[in-house]
């Protein structure tokens, strides 16, 4: 990009298109069943690094939507790299006295090599508080097929995911709604009926206002209960030809669908 923003005529457009990088954490399998084990993960990542260093011009994520999308909550609790915070957690898990006998297991995306970099600075993250981590590069069909059952989903899945239509509620549903359980959508396995009802009546609410006054209290919700890490809200960079494009997105008028900027 940096060369071809060189030639005359060729612009960089830099945008946020509603797609977030998440860490699904399985809540049903050990020891990331553990609501005070999950949080402590949450203390203990280096986001700061994720942002500057790994995926330079994007930003940490607050909460399960990206702030693009209408209805995001730009106020929902954000978690940031404090190891006291992490231990304080860590000692109320109920296996804080054998970490030892426990491995969190990371299976990120072959086709995606630059998530390889956030789960190895996951993995020594961890180790900061003596967490073990084991990173797995798994082709993308089986991560699918992996995830298919509870058994066989690993502990954690590195996942891009983006809005099928522009509003919170789209991935609200997608991600989180125990429907999306046993797919690619959802390594978390919540299957959490009054989760399920508040989605359910939010998506139809016909009145817009009161629409995303209930998405803050969903997003705040699963935020509470710690299920994912929130990594990064991603920017998409792309050379055009300013001299004879004209394209809405490098002047900031983004649709946060997935694929809907070209």
């Amino acid at each position: 990009l940096t060369a071809l923003d060189k030639i005359e005529g060729v612009d960089v457009a830099g945008y946020f298109p509603g797609t977030e990088f998440y860490y699904m954490m399985h809540t049903k399998k050990p020891p990331t069943d553990d609501i005070h084990f999950r949080k402590a993960m949450a203390w203990a990542m280096d986001y700061k690094i994720v942002v500057e260093k790994l995926f330079p011009g994007s930003i940490q994520s607050r909460g399960p939507v990206p702030q693009t999308l209408p209805g995001a909550d730009p106020r929902v609790f954000q978690y940031y790299r404090n190891l006291d915070k992490a231990i304080l957690e860590l000692k109320q898990s109920k296996y804080y006295a054998e970490l030892d006998k426990y491995l969190v297991t990371v299976h990120w995306c072959a086709e995606v090599p630059d998530e390889e970099k956030v789960a190895l600075l996951f993995m020594s993250n961890m180790a900061d508080i003596g967490i073990n981590v084991k990173v797995v590069k798994v082709p993308w069909m089986s991560m699918i097929e992996e995830m298919a059952t509870m058994e066989t989903s690993p502990n954690i899945v590195t996942i891009f995911d983006s809005a099928h239509y522009p509003e919170a509620g789209s991935l609200l549903e997608s991600r989180y709604k125990s429907e999306s359980a046993a797919t690619w959508e959802q390594n978390e396995w919540l299957l959490d009926t009054e989760l399920d009802t508040m989605i359910n009546d939010s998506v139809k609410t016909i009145d817009r206002g009161e629409r995303f006054a209930k998405y803050v209290e969903i997003q705040r919700y699963i935020t509470d209960l710690c299920p994912t890490l929130f990594l990064f809200d991603q920017v998409e960079k792309h050379a055009y030809h300013a001299t004879y494009v004209d394209w809405p997105a490098a002047r900031g008028e983004v649709i946060p669908v997935m694929g809907y900027n070209f």
